[in-house]
């Protein structure tokens, strides 16, 4: 079988954040290679238009730093703009801290939660009305929210923050599936990472 047709996005519009780089870079590379439009979001505006313009016509950089509600308002924003309704957003622009324990700071678990677990919530939430305009009984709107397997099992290292926002967006994750389930929107979480055994 052809897996091209069988994983085709063809005429699909897909939102990608912190897609300028890592994981977020390689979801964008797989969509624009299935056919769909992509649109990718990072703070560093220069390094935003670089990726883009290296991913070729069908990737669009829309720069904006989400890790406030203000970023996320004016991203979705920006999106309405551009097109009627988006098929697809992958929630995936973080952050990491690592610190020890007596010494892990205020400002790190605030940055760290408030880009995993805040911007999600009303980055998704400002961008409903898109989701909707772009779904249909035939094909529901997709949500990927990045997780990790660190919100599943215990790291030992020393990321608190990481950890907790992790295991909070797979928590998020359930209650906004809940919620627009019978809005033909499907939210989903990829705990990404390696297992080990314990």
């Amino acid at each position: 079988m052809d897996t091209h047709s069988l994983f085709s996005l063809a005429g699909r519009t897909a939102l990608v954040t912190g897609g300028s780089r890592g994981i977020g870079k390689m979801i964008a590379t797989g969509f624009i290679a299935q056919g769909a439009k992509v649109y990718i979001s990072s703070r560093k505006a220069d390094v935003c238009e670089a990726v883009a313009a290296e991913l070729g016509p069908n990737c669009i950089a829309v720069p904006e730093d989400i890790s406030t509600v203000e970023g996320c308002k004016a991203l979705a924003a920006t999106m309405a703009d551009k097109e009627d309704g988006i098929d697809i957003l992958v929630n995936n622009a973080g952050a990491a801290w690592g610190e020890a324990f007596e010494t892990f700071p205020e400002s790190a678990w605030d940055k760290v939660m408030n880009l995993y677990v805040k911007s999600i919530f009303f980055h998704t939430t400002a961008l409903h009305g898109l989701l909707k305009a772009g779904a249909s009984t035939e094909q529901p709107a997709k949500v990927i929210n990045i997780a990790s397997i660190d919100g599943l099992r215990l790291n030992t290292w020393e990321t608190y923050s990481y950890q907790t926002s992790k295991a909070a967006v797979i928590q998020l994750t359930k209650a906004l599936a809940v919620e627009w389930a019978g809005k033909g929107v499907r939210v989903n979480a990829l705990p990404l990472g390696l297992l080990h055994p314990t």
